[in-house]
């Protein structure tokens, strides 16, 4: 059965190409402003959700209210959180990678007060997710992490290559990583002709964890990108980079190469 499943998603792979496409994008970052202001919607502008929830700690309910301005061809310019009728934060649409957006709460530092956690996430088949967040302090919004998925080519960066047996060389020779992924001939059982072919393709931050992985009170952020093999449905492993709390801000502190069962292979340090 995972043969033919795996068959059915390559075929799927080739009909989905232009959504894989962006192994080979260069990502711009998002822009960002700041803003304290009455918020006066265009005639393009619409409201993704509406939220009401005390986040101030004054024991009212604030009406919080995401809203997305669009192109007249209905592709996002930019998005705005307003809270209260005041328009709190605006992310700017540059690069065409996001289409979508939420918001959701967590406290991540342990105070009690939830955080804001805004998501931005593409179309495309390998669904890259952007997040910012916010800590409320005096009714404003700092914030404390930012990830817009700055993508570059993997050829520049990484190194994906079948070595034989059913072994993947793995490097990132920007951090210094290096490993070997172990594939499971079982189910590559009938394609084995097929290996030779992995290329240097690691997708996008696809997803987040947020764990507080040694006690402190303050949960850790793990990015999450996958190593592709044979068809972009193939996940031979799992590359995450955790951000720690240092000072009020997020700085990234580690990199791990897991394989597609999430058992860590290596790990190397980053200077944040």
């Amino acid at each position: 059965m995972k043969k033919i499943a795996l068959m059915f998603l390559i075929v799927a792979q080739i009909i989905l190409m232009t959504g894989c496409s962006l192994q080979n994008t260069e990502v711009k970052p998002v822009k960002q402003v700041t803003k304290e202001a009455t918020f006066v919607p265009t005639p393009n502008t619409h409201i993704l959700q509406t939220i009401e929830k005390n986040i101030f700690g004054d024991k009212t309910l604030e009406k919080i209210i995401l809203y997305v301005e669009e192109t007249p061809e209905g592709m996002p310019k930019s998005w705005s959180l307003v809270i209260e009728g005041v328009e709190k934060i605006k992310l700017f649409h540059e690069d065409g990678l996001f289409s979508f957006a939420k918001i959701a709460f967590a406290d991540i530092d342990n105070d009690q007060r939830e955080e804001i956690l805004f998501y931005r996430q593409s179309s495309g088949s390998a669904g890259a997710t952007g997040l910012n967040v916010y800590k409320i302090s005096e009714r404003k919004l700092q914030q404390i992490f930012a990830n817009n998925n700055e993508f570059e080519p993997s050829a520049q960066r990484f190194v994906v290559k079948y070595m034989d047996d059913f072994y993947v060389k793995f490097e990132d020779k920007e951090t210094g990583l290096k490993s070997v992924i172990e594939l499971d001939p079982d189910q590559y059982s009938g394609m084995e002709n097929m290996l030779p072919n992995i290329a240097t393709w690691v997708d996008p931050i696809v997803d987040y964890s947020l764990v507080d992985y040694n006690d402190d009170g303050n949960k850790e952020i793990i990015t999450i990108q996958r190593v592709i093999g044979i068809s972009h449905a193939d996940t031979i492993g799992l590359l995450k980079t955790t951000y720690k709390m240092d000072q009020g801000q997020y700085k990234a502190t580690t990199q791990t190469l897991c394989d597609s069962r999430d058992k860590p292979l290596a790990e190397v340090k980053l200077k944040g």
